[in-house]
């Protein structure tokens, strides 16, 4: 079965924002990376949503490596058939603003 995948408006604006980061900071090569490593993972999820490991039974959040500087956090939905992406969070970050939104 497939999942429908399903972007947060704060998914896409840190999707977005680690992207013009890459740019800025790094080499084409690196943002092509991790361009494709999302995609893979992207890929996984609409097949296989419990991958990640699961953060809060309560609110459902589940989380993933993309790359060892990147994490994503995600919501799956098996009622609705959905995958909601919630964040991009980059592991040098403070992992204190997490619990803040």
């Amino acid at each position: 079965m497939v999942f429908k995948i399903i972007w947060s408006p704060l998914a896409l604006k840190t999707y977005i924002s680690n992207i013009e980061y890459l740019e800025a900071e790094w080499t084409n090569r690196e943002v092509k990376n991790f361009l494709d490593a999302v995609q893979r993972k992207l890929s996984i999820l609409s097949f296989q949503p419990k991958t990640g490991r699961l953060t809060s039974k309560r609110l459902h959040l589940r989380q993933t490596v993309i790359h060892k500087r990147m994490i994503l956090i995600y919501r799956f939905k098996p009622q609705k058939k959905e995958v909601e992406l919630v964040r991009f969070f980059g592991t040098y970050q403070n992992p204190l603003r997490l619990r803040k939104r």
